[in-house]
Formats: C-alpha cells, structure tokens, sequence
C-alpha cells in the first residue's frame, strides 16, 4: 500500500514539472516555468492542459518555412491552455535565435480549445502569434510585435480579446465566421488594423484605438455582405472624412457592407493598465 502511494506521489510530480523543450505529443498535464525552448510542432492533445507561469519565457528555434511562408516552428493545442502572466512578471514566446527576426517561428493554435486563458503574455517574431480555430477563451493584456504576418487571427469560437497592443504587423486582429469581442485595445503602425473577412456581423468592436496603419484601419473582405458596427472607437482624428479615408467597405466595393464608425469618440481610450 505504502509503495503504490510513494509511485503515483512521483508520478505525479513527474506530470506536472516536466522538463523543458522538445516537439512531441504532449499527453499528461504539464507546467512550465523559466526559460523553455520548444523546436518542430508541440502538439497539446485534447483532455491535456499545459499551464505557462508567469514570468517564464517560451524559445521557438526556428524552422523551416511551408509555401505560405509559415515556420513549422510552434504549437497546436487542442486541449487547453494556459498562459496567465501578471504585470511585473509578463510571460513571453518569442524567437530562439541569436539574432530574432519576423517569421522565425509560426502561430501557437488553439484548435477546439476550451477553458483556455491567456493574460499579459509577448508574443514577437512569429508568423501570427495566436490563431484562434473554434476556440472559446479571452486574450487580454497581451502585446503583438514584430511577427511577419500578424498579431491574432480567429475563425469561429466565442472570443475575447481586450486591452491588448497590436504594432508593426501586417494584419493586427483577422478573423471569420464568428462574432469576437474586441474592445480597449491599441492597434496602430500596422498595414491593416482590423481584417473581417466575411460572416462576422455581430461583432462587438468597440473602445479601441484603430489608428495609423499605413493602409486601412479596418478593411472588410468580399464575403463580408453585412454592415459592421465599430462605433465608438478613436481613430486618431476627429475628422469623419479622415476615418473614412483609413476604411475598405461598400464605399469601395459595393458588393460587400459598410463599417459603421459614427459615433466616433474624440479622444484616445486609455487601457485597462500600461503596456511595456
């Protein structure tokens, strides 16, 4: 009796402090802490749940690229997730190279995920940093920086994404076929801010500064037939031919919807807390 119990104490142990770095098929609750380096996919399997402490930080050694351009550096998970930093102890997944660069590992994806949750997390010098497929989770205080494509792309899932900063990207936030809500985040110095691609009315976007990407702030794809409600954002001026100037909707191409912007605030949305 004594001996089962010593075995399944260490079994236990063993589960939840693995050890870092590998591309596997992750198969038993793990925690992470500390400098972790992944190389290839990890693969998260369904009933799994991997927990990331604060202030750890994740190392993709860079792979090699597919014929869009991804790196199969990175991580698929279809059980659950779990990356919560704090403010003083952020968590970070970031290239692991010498010399980072943009596109040097590919997403983490979170593939029919539930109870997932991720806070105060880094995400740079990926190809995306989230890809969110059929996912149900919120993705708060994060910041999007320096990756070759993008910050959070999502199809599908009841998501959440707030108080967040997305810059120097192609594409801030993209989704499809579902209805995210996205508010009090700065999304700034990309090429396009927001990306709707189609089916995505009933969307919550809403107190967010969507300003300064080179090319539109917002821009709905030739799928999107209905209108979009993005009142009460700051779009950097007050000035509706201005905001109208940074939008792609059926003022362009009328075969697909309108952006609804009015009423605009007039002043910049201070977030939740600082960002670094």
């Amino acid at each position: 009796m004594t001996a089962r119990f010593i075995y399944a104490a260490v079994a236990a142990v063993f589960i939840i402090y693995a050890p870092p770095a590998f591309a596997h098929s992750m198969t038993s609750n793990t925690v992470w802490s500390g400098t972790v380096k992944v190389e290839g996919q990890l693969v998260v399997e369904k009933g799994v749940t991997l927990t990331v402490k604060p202030g750890a930080k994740v190392l993709f050694v860079p792979g090699k690229l597919d014929e869009k351009g991804l790196s199969d550096s990175g991580m698929l998970v279809k059980g659950t997730f779990i990356a919560d930093g704090k403010p003083g102890a952020r968590i970070a997944f970031t290239s692991g190279s010498d010399r980072p660069a943009p596109g040097d590992w590919g997403e983490i994806k979170l593939f029919e995920s539930h109870g997932s949750s991720i806070r105060d997390c880094d995400f740079s010098y990926g190809g995306w940093g989230l890809h969110l497929h059929d996912s149900d989770l919120t993705v708060s205080g994060c910041t999007f920086t320096d990756n070759s494509f993008g910050g959070v792309r999502m199809k599908g899932g009841q998501v959440e994404v707030a108080g967040c900063r997305m810059e120097g990207l192609d594409i801030g936030i993209r989704y499809w076929k579902g209805s995210p809500s996205i508010h009090h985040n700065t999304i700034t110095k990309n090429k396009t801010g927001i990306f709707c691609r189609q089916e995505a009315e009933g969307s919550t976007i809403k107190f967010n500064n969507i300003f300064g990407n080179s090319e539109y702030d917002m821009k709905l794809g030739d799928g999107q037939k209905e209108d979009l409600d993005a009142t009460r954002n700051w779009w950097g001026t007050t000035e509706m031919k201005y905001i109208r100037k940074k939008i792609f909707d059926h003022d362009r191409d009328d075969y697909i919807g309108r952006v609804l912007v009015e009423p605009a605030l007039s002043k910049k949305v201070e977030l939740p807390q600082p960002l670094p």
